[in-house]
């Protein structure tokens, strides 16, 4: 060696900054992995969540029951007085409660002539009256139909009647 001086070897990186290096090349990747597998987990998991509450809430469809014209007449309490419904229609909460109250029409029709039977004109021309009449009409159909308890909210929601006379018959 001419001047005294020793030659350096030339080294490349040690071997610990490799190891750091590839630690923290990994940790990057897993955390970019696992971040990106979490988004696409979460959204999956909202959609189905919104999906099912959906799927929970009811949607409202008309049912007409008596048609509007049809002017069918039901007896009241006494037997001498009768009332002519012009138009009865239900919103309901699902497809199947339309179907079932198709299904049973003459039960529902019966359960609405007894119901008219335990009824008295002066029932029927207040607003209480008519009110009543409708919550009755509900129950009556929802339970005819099995829509009760839970399920409630899949039945009948509302009731919308057209009474176009009351009359005496004698």
């Amino acid at each position: 060696m001419p001047n005294g001086e020793e030659q350096v070897e030339k080294k490349g990186p040690s071997l610990i900054a490799i190891m750091v290096i590839a630690a923290v090349i990994a940790g990057g990747l897993s955390f970019g992995v696992s971040f990106l597998l979490i988004k696409m987990m979460g959204s999956n998991t909202q959609e189905t969540a919104a999906r099912e509450a959906q799927q929970l809430q009811p949607s409202y469809i008309k049912a007409t029951f008596i048609p509007e014209g049809s002017n069918t007449m039901f007896m009241l309490k006494g037997g001498k007085d009768v009332v002519v419904v012009d138009g009865l229609s239900f919103i309901v909460g699902s497809d199947g409660c339309r179907a079932n109250i198709a299904n049973s029409r003459l039960e529902i029709m019966d359960a609405l002539e007894t119901l008219f039977l335990s009824k008295e004109k002066t029932e029927l021309t207040t607003v209480a009256g008519r009110e009543l009449l409708k919550k009755q009409i509900k129950d009556i159909v929802n339970e005819i139909t099995g829509y009760i308890g839970e399920k409630e909210k899949f039945g009948v929601l509302k009731v919308a009647i057209r009474i176009k006379a009351i009359s005496r018959v004698d």
